[in-house]
């Protein structure tokens, strides 16, 4: 575990040091690492640090995760088994007004989200939003595993080192009627019993 940790210390300075791409630095407060469980069973990774991340001391996509928590609790009471991270760790800012990351971006970045999966070798990925779900599936399979068109959310990927199961944005979540958010809650509910949270 101490080795773990030693290795995500090293991580976050690297990310706080990075300086790749010009126009995220030059509009960034910092560059923002993700932390939680050195061993977690869960990995929660939404596609960029919230500002709120970006401005105090929370970790890469723990605004993300507070989000998800009012639909499943479990990430919440479950912060011990629980890793939060972002795809891209600056927020994306164009003459400093934030916009979604550029593929160049994300690429530039991936090595530190490759990294972190490989140091805390979670059981499950939750890509959160489309656009994550997207990417990393894009990454992590040589041929996509699914079609065009295909609804992705809740779906199950099976990758060899984890199982990558994509979720809703809470802000998406939020946006649905009534009784789809509820059934999605349940949803969620279940998977958080099946992932052991």
């Amino acid at each position: 575990m101490e080795d773990a940790v030693e290795q995500l210390d090293q991580l976050a300075r690297s990310v706080g040091d990075c300086t790749k791409c010009e126009k995220l630095v030059a509009c960034r407060l910092r560059a923002v690492p993700g932390a939680g469980h050195p061993h977690c069973a869960v990995m929660v990774v939404s596609l960029h640090p919230d500002p709120a991340d970006e401005q105090g001391d929370d970790p890469a996509g723990a605004a993300t995760l507070e989000g998800l928590a009012e639909f499943m609790p479990a990430l919440r009471e479950s912060r011990d088994k629980v890793y939060a991270t972002t795809l891209t760790k600056c927020v994306p800012r164009t003459d400093c007004e934030i916009r979604p990351p550029e593929a160049e971006e994300q690429d530039n970045c991936y090595p530190f989200l490759s990294r972190e999966l490989t140091i805390t070798t979670p059981h499950y990925v939750l890509p959160v939003g489309e656009a994550t779900t997207r990417y990393l599936l894009g990454r992590m399979f040589k041929h996509l595993p699914y079609g065009q068109g295909d609804s992705l959310e809740l779906r199950l990927f099976d990758n060899p080192a984890f199982k990558i199961v994509p979720v809703a944005t809470p802000d998406e979540l939020r946006a649905r009627d009534t009784a789809a958010r509820k059934e999605y809650v349940e949803r969620l509910r279940a998977l958080a019993k099946v992932m052991g949270l």
